[in-house]
């Protein structure tokens, strides 16, 4: 019975405002443009913390000591997202790690999140074998004050216009929470997008899912 009830209140929690995710990326590598105004440490209204960094700037000092040392696997890593970020994201002192790609559709600048690792707490080694590492994609808006927001593209608006027949995008639900999983091309994915941001609708972009991002100015 215990845990059939932490069970619906994870269920309740995570309904309430969830990221949709994708199995594969959002977009499409001749789009792929990186942002030097993302780099940097940020804080966001919840006062989480954010480290942005060059993936390639990381890869580079990371096998700058002994090049002999690298891999095939980590050649295919920098020739994947070379034009992307290693990002931090610090909450309650837990952190985790996203791989960013940051990528054009028409005039609008998204980017694509991967998570890459976390602190794992007290999660097994047999539940983490369990997770997904699916793709997410959040519209970026570098506003003139240098702060940056992030919308995150959400489950229940994307639910919607499925729901409304609106949109036609390959899916699935799955899970005991019902997740919703795109299921289609990186190309469709990047059409989406476009039609997306060409329509007039309202509660485009979810405000639990909407981060604002300030500069935290180093220290002397």
């Amino acid at each position: 019975m215990k845990a059939r009830i932490t069970l619906l209140l994870l269920c309740i929690i995570f309904a309430s405002s969830c990221v949709v995710k994708s199995i594969q990326p959002f977009y499409i590598k001749k789009q792929l443009t990186f942002h030097a105004a993302l780099l940097g440490d940020w804080q966001d209204q919840s006062r989480a913390q954010w480290k942005i960094l060059s993936f390639k700037d990381q890869w580079e000092k990371d096998n700058q000591e002994d090049s002999l040392k690298i891999s095939l696997e980590d050649i295919k890593a920098y020739d994947n997202y070379r034009e992307g970020y290693v990002i931090s994201y610090t909450k309650y002192e837990k952190e985790a790690q996203f791989i960013g790609m940051p990528f054009m559709v028409d005039d609008y600048l998204f980017i694509d999140m991967t998570l890459l690792g976390y602190e794992a707490g007290e999660i097994n080694e047999l539940a983490v074998q369990h997770l997904l590492k699916t793709h997410s994609v959040a519209y970026i808006e570098l506003n003139t004050d240098k702060s940056i927001t992030l919308r995150w593209l959400t489950e229940s608006v994307i639910n919607r216009i499925i729901q409304e027949g609106k949109v036609r995008l390959k899916h699935e639900v799955t899970g005991v929470g019902e997740d919703l999983i795109l299921t289609a091309s990186s190309e469709e994915l990047h059409q989406f997008l476009r039609t997306f941001m060409a329509t007039e609708m309202e509660d485009k972009w979810n405000s639990d899912d909407t981060y604002s991002l300030k500069p935290v100015k180093a220290k002397p």
